[in-house]
């Protein structure tokens, strides 16, 4: 359980009913997308067509290992089948806590996909084929949107899947940037 809304059950989590919203600002437009399960699935299907390869941006918001918040960057850029191997191995630990946000981007520039602590996943680049992709899934156009006031749940049991992630590949670490708590 990744968020909750503490006016409600807190054993249910908070889930967005399959919908996404198109967001337009000065220079770039994206859109929001809230999926109500496996948010790893709709990442890998968003980027399937993308030539690659990828980078991943791992942010580390809050540790239960005592780290330094902090951005983590992998150096090397990978293939579709690297990356699908990397995002399914940790896919419980990126759908179930709620203390990172994970950014996949196509070294092509070809779009990049956001996945934020309060399940919303930001996609960048070609807007109309990932609508298709969305309503070809179930999805529909409708708000996104975060409830207030909500809370942000990191499980213990995941603190092994920190460590495994910061050692699974040689990253780059640098600092959190402003932009980082907003969750885009």
């Amino acid at each position: 359980m990744k968020l909750t809304r503490p006016d409600l059950d807190p054993a249910v989590e908070f889930t967005h009913p399959n919908v996404w919203q198109r967001e337009q600002h000065p220079g770039w437009s994206r859109l929001r997308i809230g999926a109500r399960e496996r948010e790893i699935a709709l990442i890998l299907q968003l980027c399937q067509d993308f030539r690659g390869p990828f980078s991943v941006l791992y942010v580390l918001l809050a540790s239960g290992r005592g780290r330094e918040r902090a951005r983590y960057r992998s150096q090397a850029a990978v293939g579709f089948e690297v990356l699908e191997l990397f995002l399914y191995t940790f896919q419980e630990f990126f759908e179930q806590d709620g203390r990172h946000h994970l950014w996949v981007m196509a070294k092509s520039g070809e779009g990049q996909l956001a996945f934020d602590q309060h399940n919303i996943l930001y996609a960048y680049g070609d807007l109309p084929r990932y609508e298709d992709r969305l309503e070809a899934a179930g999805f529909r156009p409708g708000p996104v949107e975060t409830p207030t006031p909500h809370e942000h749940h990191c499980h213990a049991r995941f603190d092994p899947k920190e460590d495994e992630i910061v050692a699974y590949w040689d990253w780059v670490q640098l600092p959190l940037q402003s932009t980082d708590d907003d969750g885009h």
